[in-house]
């Protein structure tokens, strides 16, 4: 995979937020970079939620999953 550089300004909270993240075994490209992946997960997470509320209150998939399950056997496995 390429990898690439990326500029950017950041205010005074930015910077002693960044200077917090930012230790001697963590440089300031991997602080950065984490932000980037635990945000992006983040994002992620409450994409799926949502989407998992969505489809939970969707009468229609509801009584297509209600379908699925009395096809297969009601739930009587358990």
């Amino acid at each position: 995979m390429a990898t690439a550089s990326f500029s950017f300004r950041f205010d005074e909270e930015t910077q002693r937020e960044l200077a917090s993240l930012t230790t001697e075994t963590t440089s300031r490209n991997a602080a950065v970079v984490e932000a980037i992946h635990e945000n992006y997960r983040k994002h992620a997470y409450e994409r799926m939620r949502r989407e998992s509320t969505e489809l939970h209150n969707d009468p229609a998939d509801r009584a297509e999953v209600e379908a699925a399950r009395l096809a297969l056997g009601g739930g009587d496995a358990w």
